[in-house]
């Protein structure tokens, strides 16, 4: 388990037990995370005891706890008071200088799919609708499927704006309208929140945000995703399984198809840091959830691993046996150089290669159903062709017919070597 759950844990345990500058002792808070709480979080620590003087300590580096003595007295350090029914924002300052996700300075618009600005607010939080009341109504509000808010992150914005003010040149909030006016435990909900769930949270009564409008409720869903989508804005990012679920939500809404294309491109166009790397392999995954397989399974050499042991039974020996792709030309030399030099070095052993068809970015020609054959048959004889080319070389090579390659070095070593001569 994680330093930082086990250290989260213990700081919430510990603000909910004790009053700040009150005294508490190690054998406390050892009775308090041990025993009292109902917690799995150090079911797998050999020594919990351990693990809770570390998060002290860390907790003390953070500023949240005194060390009252060193044998084991500490005390909770208290917030800063602040008056939470000031409006301490600036609309001013807002209009002047606030974003949201897809801005344009020039325009003040953004070009987030199927969204529109329509100005900036310093709402009262007691008309809009938060994340967890929205919860509460069965109101879809964000798309995240896991946790959605994070008390750090909640806490590091606070202290930031006590100790530098408030930010507005970063991503701001984004709210949107109701249809109708939603009354519930005495308040009148005019607005719902989109983008900045955990900012909501923060202690003011006041909320600086921009007010948006969806075409539809889907692109209005979307927008949080998309605001949460990886990039480098300090934010708690959107999780693969985020970006799943409001794929499937478009599904659902029938505003994507259920084709690898489709799906493919909007990850490829709209979630661009999201498995980038083995984006086909995520396609296949978000549709198999759906009960669709695509024509071409996609691997990469996990992936082909994981499914070798499962479906064949096959533990690969490192030796004589490996996985490798075969699609991206550039990368085919290096493979064969490897290839051959293992066999090389192990002439007694029978090498065997379980072999994909790479797709996607840099594949000289994507595998589809129908071509799948003839690029197998193709891309195995390449080994031949290389093995020829080699021997080629060497025979030219050893009569003395490959003239020696006059090589050039560029000067790189500036102190010592003028720019403008070869090495």
């Amino acid at each position: 388990m994680p330093s930082s759950t086990s250290k989260e844990l213990l700081r919430q345990c510990l603000v909910n037990e004790f009053d700040p500058q009150c005294f508490f002792t190690l054998p406390q808070v050892y009775q308090l995370l041990l025993n009292e709480t109902d917690t799995d979080v150090y079911d797998n620590h050999k020594e919990p005891q351990a693990t809770i003087r570390r998060d002290l300590q860390e907790l003390r580096d953070d500023g949240i706890l005194t060390f009252v003595d060193y044998n084991g007295t500490y005390s909770i350090n208290p917030v800063s008071t602040l008056n939470t029914k000031e409006n301490i924002f600036s609309l001013e300052l807002l209009e002047r200088h606030g974003r949201i996700y897809s801005w344009n300075d020039k325009t003040k618009e953004t070009s987030a799919p199927g969204i529109k600005f329509k100005q900036w607010m310093i709402v009262n939080k007691n008309e809009v609708m938060s994340h967890e009341i929205a919860r509460e109504l069965d109101i879809p509000c964000q798309t995240r499927v896991g946790k959605a808010l994070f008390q750090s992150t909640q806490d590091d914005i606070r202290d930031d704006i006590l100790s530098n003010g408030y930010d507005y040149h970063c991503f701001q909030p984004a709210v949107e309208s109701l249809p109708e006016p939603i009354t519930y435990k005495g308040n009148v909900y005019k607005f719902i929140v989109r983008d900045g769930n955990n900012r909501f949270e923060l202690p003011w009564d006041w909320f600086p945000c921009a007010l948006i409008e969806g075409v539809d409720e889907y692109s209005s869903l979307q927008y949080g995703a998309l605001a949460n989508n990886p990039n480098k804005e300090k934010k708690n990012d959107c999780t693969p399984d985020d970006v799943k679920n409001m794929i499937r939500i478009g599904f659902q809404y029938g505003k994507i198809e259920k084709t690898q294309d489709a799906v493919y491109n909007v990850l490829a166009e709209l979630y661009t840091e999201t498995r980038k790397k083995d984006r086909r392999n995520f396609v296949a995954e978000i549709l198999s959830e759906e009960g669709i397989k695509v024509s071409i399974e996609p691997y990469d050499n996990t992936k082909a691993q994981k499914h070798l042991e499962e479906n064949y039974k096959v533990v690969l020996n490192n030796k004589t046996q490996y996985i490798v792709g075969w699609g991206r030309r550039p990368d085919h030399y290096r493979k064969f150089f490897t290839i051959f030099e293992t066999a090389l070095a192990n002439p007694q052993d029978q090498l065997t290669e379980y072999a994909f068809l790479e797709m996607g970015k840099g594949v000289a020609v994507q595998p589809t159903e129908n071509n799948a054959n003839d690029l197998r048959i193709k891309l195995e004889s390449e080994k031949k062709l290389y093995i020829n080319h080699c021997c080629n070389v060497a025979d030219a090579y050893r009569s003395g017919q490959l003239k020696k390659i006059d090589v050039k070095w560029l000067a790189q070593v500036n102190e010592c070597e003028r720019y403008n001569e070869f090495q």
